[in-house]
């Protein structure tokens, strides 16, 4: 074999581990900034998107005072999800919930499994029978115009969640 060909196989081989390499790279995950209920979300970046979901749900991520005051319920600020620890089964009432522009989804979640109960409307309310452990998050999906601005690039979307608050159910 030449020298020629041996040279010419490295460089592919090479060349193929690089750029496959870039296509796996994954991105560090963080949520989007906080907003109060009724302040508007402007915009995302790809890191916002949460990384294992396959339809790029972005979560937002609001002040867990203003949704809820129920002392055993969580809210992990990373992931921006309301978890229940009540230590068993019980009623909650997702209420009130009301949005302005972009589609929301309300979705409740358990055992890495994660159900929309909004079906496509902009407000209303929903009762949950919640095991201890049960999730609960608002999101949307990935979309918008692409610009660019501090050195990345965003994407715009126009959601304001003006009402959202999880309750126990009578």
């Amino acid at each position: 074999m030449s020298m020629k060909i041996v040279y010419s196989m490295a460089v592919i081989i090479c060349a193929a581990m690089w750029f496959g390499s870039c296509q796996n790279e994954e991105l560090d995950y963080y949520p989007l900034e906080k907003k109060h209920l009724g302040e508007t979300y402007t915009e995302y970046v790809m890191n916002n998107i949460i990384s294992n979901d396959t339809v790029s749900r972005i979560a937002l991520n609001f002040y867990p005072e203003e949704v809820t005051s129920l002392s055993y319920v969580d809210y992990d600020e990373s992931t921006c999800i309301f978890t229940f620890h009540r230590g068993n089964t019980s009623r909650y009432r997702l209420s009130d919930y009301e949005t302005d522009g972009s589609y929301v989804e309300v979705q409740y979640g358990q055992n890495g499994m994660w159900y929309t109960v909004n079906e496509q409307k902009h407000s209303g309310e929903y009762l949950l029978t919640a095991n201890d452990g049960m999730s609960v998050r608002m999101c949307i999906q990935g979309g918008g115009t692409m610009f660019s601005g501090d050195g990345l690039i965003k994407y715009s979307i126009a959601v304001t969640v003006n009402r959202f608050s999880i309750e126990e159910a009578d």
